[in-house]
């Protein structure tokens, strides 16, 4: 994970679990996002709880994917607007 990244969960006291393929946050009381990948850099799905949005956790997460794969993300279809804008705003397009 970046060190911006690490800092800031830890900051939120969230747990980072990572498994082939899937990467969760959660803090005591439930799990805050969910991102699944594959290793080609393909994005599968990506959730925020509803109470954690706007907080950059989203952001987070995939940058801790592309450290682990040392590759460019994309989204697989269909790509939401807000799932663009949120890809654009980790490549430094927006």
């Amino acid at each position: 994970m970046a060190a911006s990244a690490a800092a800031a969960c830890a900051a939120d006291a969230l747990d980072v679990r990572h498994t082939p393929g899937i990467l969760t946050l959660s803090n005591a009381n439930t799990t805050v996002g969910y991102c699944r990948y594959r290793d080609d850099g393909a994005i599968e799905y990506i959730f925020v709880h509803p109470a954690h949005r706007r907080q950059g956790h989203a952001v987070r997460m995939l940058e801790q994917v592309r450290a682990q794969l040392r590759r460019p993300l994309r989204l697989e279809p269909p790509v939401s607007p807000l799932g663009a804008k949120l890809l654009r705003h980790c490549d430094g397009a927006d």
